[in-house]
């Protein structure tokens, strides 16, 4: 055995020498990596997923799944600071992801960063135009305390929604009863009615509300 060798076998049987210092080749695979991440995570065991996905997150900073799912650990574990730096990545690089951009304006909300949270929201809803990114907006100004924007956000959902769902309805309805307004709240029930009367939830809250389903109870669609 040459020299070299056996020196770098004493100083490991001695603990002197980290395996990761003898080179990559120590490195595990990537595949690897993700689906330890994975199954810790499954498992709840955020800490354990953070560290596999950290791993990928530094060798490969564009891997935007990793960076997804490093966010999502992080949140869990209320680490949020870390978890909006990691989903801001992964939104940079998937900025169509609509659960990136879900998991990222919640890390948002809970730093703190209400301004910026504002702003992402209504971009995305501005230019995409999507009653989802509308109904997104509204609900986490509900949950701010601006009831000026979320009714302005949910009057935008139900317009780009054109008809299709009771979604949008519903968190009209919600917000209503929520200020108040119980007139306004029956009167979107009665639209999502009109769209299923079979939805459990629409009915439940109509009879709540004092109302008894029934064909004549349905409302067209629209503001």
């Amino acid at each position: 055995m040459r020299p070299s060798n056996c020196l770098l076998l004493l100083l490991l049987s001695f603990g002197l020498l980290s395996p990761a210092l003898l080179g990559c080749q120590t490195q595990r695979p990537v595949d690897q990596l993700r689906d330890r991440g994975d199954f810790y995570f499954e498992r709840g065991d955020y800490l354990a997923a953070i560290d596999e996905y950290q791993q990928i997150a530094d060798r490969y900073p564009g891997d935007w799944r990793a960076q997804h799912q490093l966010g999502r650990a992080a949140l869990e574990l209320e680490q949020y600071s870390r978890a909006q730096r990691a989903l801001e990545v992964a939104h940079t690089l998937r900025p169509a992801d609509h659960d990136i951009a879900d998991d990222l304006a919640e890390a948002m909300l809970q730093v703190g960063s209400h301004e910026q949270l504002f702003a992402f929201l209504r971009e995305r809803a501005e230019s995409s135009q999507s009653p989802r990114a509308w109904r997104q907006l509204g609900r986490y100004a509900m949950e701010l305390g601006d009831p000026d924007s979320a009714r302005t956000a949910f009057e935008r959902a139900i317009i780009h929604d054109g008809g299709q769902s009771v979604e949008p309805y519903l968190d009209a309805a919600r917000f209503a009863e929520e200020i108040g307004d119980l007139e306004t709240a029956v009167r979107r029930l009665r639209q999502a009615y009109g769209i299923n009367p079979r939805h459990q939830e629409v009915r439940e809250r109509l009879i709540n509300l004092g109302e008894v389903p029934g064909p004549t109870l349905a409302l067209p669609p629209g503001r």
